[in-house]
């Protein structure tokens, strides 16, 4: 986006965007950041000391999509820890 079209954007900006505008050029902004979550992956292994079960089992939970896995290369799964959150939760 060119210069002049980032005037023309904030000369037609209605009250509220000119308020975030003020504020974030002073400093002054409130919005709190927003929460990215838990991302890590954990090895299938991880993931099974974690919930107290065999690895097989949790390879028959993402074979069966009771799990969602991320396959990283071919063969190689991890388990998003939101998601074992989210079962612990569950249960």
């Amino acid at each position: 986006m060119s210069t002049d079209e980032r005037f023309k954007k904030l000369l037609a900006a209605d009250p509220a965007t000119l308020a975030k505008v003020d504020a974030v050029l002073t400093g002054t902004a409130t919005d709190k950041p927003t929460d990215p979550g838990d991302r890590r992956l954990l090895t299938q292994t991880a993931a099974a000391e974690v919930l107290g079960v065999s690895r097989t089992t949790i390879f028959r939970m993402t074979r069966d999509g009771r799990l969602p896995a991320v396959e990283i290369r071919q063969g190689r799964l991890r388990i998003p820890s939101k998601a074992i959150t989210e079962l612990v939760g569950e249960g």
